[in-house]
């Protein structure tokens, strides 16, 4: 949610695909990799093979287009962590490709802990990992808020017992959440 990714997510998608010769649809694409990887992969087909080069291709960060931090995301982290408001990041992308993005853009400083795929928590919209990082921080449920650009983000927070605030550039989208920002800035309001 930090990233805009998707963009980066969906060239390395038709590039894999592409190899294997399928011409996935961009957009038809990129909207299945916005809910989960797996639902992409399930209504495409995709073998252990064709994933294996997909994670290929998305771990090459040359290829175009790069992920880059949406707008203000690194003002509204310092403005918080400068506040004393501890960040987490909770991802289903390994350790390298998390740590890479936040080091290039130099947020990593903002963050207290990490949780990654290297961890082996059950994928969102299960809370374990959550109600981990609430458990091993003392954090308070009912002043912590779980933000994502995905629903599942949203509601594995909110199935940990905290708040869920969804990012979406969409008008008006269908979702748990008890907040939705379309600007990263927005959630300096929701305190």
């Amino acid at each position: 949610m930090l990233f805009d990714s998707y963009p980066h997510i969906t060239s390395a998608f038709l590039k894999a695909m592409r190899e294997y010769g399928t011409e996935p649809d961009y957009d038809e694409a990129k909207a299945f990799l916005e809910i989960t990887f797996a639902d992409c992969f399930e209504h495409y087909g995709v073998t252990d093979e064709q994933k294996a080069v997909f994670r290929k291709h998305e771990h090459n960060y040359e290829l175009r287009p790069i992920a880059v931090p949406f707008g203000n995301t690194f003002s509204t982290l310092e403005k918080l962590f400068n506040e004393g408001k501890k960040h987490f990041l909770y991802t289903h992308r390994g350790h390298e490709t998390s740590q890479h993005y936040l080091e290039k853009y130099g947020m990593k400083k903002f963050f207290t802990a990490f949780v990654d795929s290297s961890m082996s928590f059950p994928s969102k919209p299960a809370p374990d990992a959550v109600n981990y990082i609430c458990d091993t921080y003392g954090l308070d449920r009912s002043e912590t808020v779980m933000i994502g650009d995905r629903e599942i983000d949203v509601l594995s927070g909110i199935n940990a017992g905290c708040f869920g605030c969804l990012f979406t550039k969409k008008d008006n989208p269908e979702t748990a959440a008890h907040f939705v920002i379309s600007d990263i800035s927005e959630i300096l309001k929701i305190k």
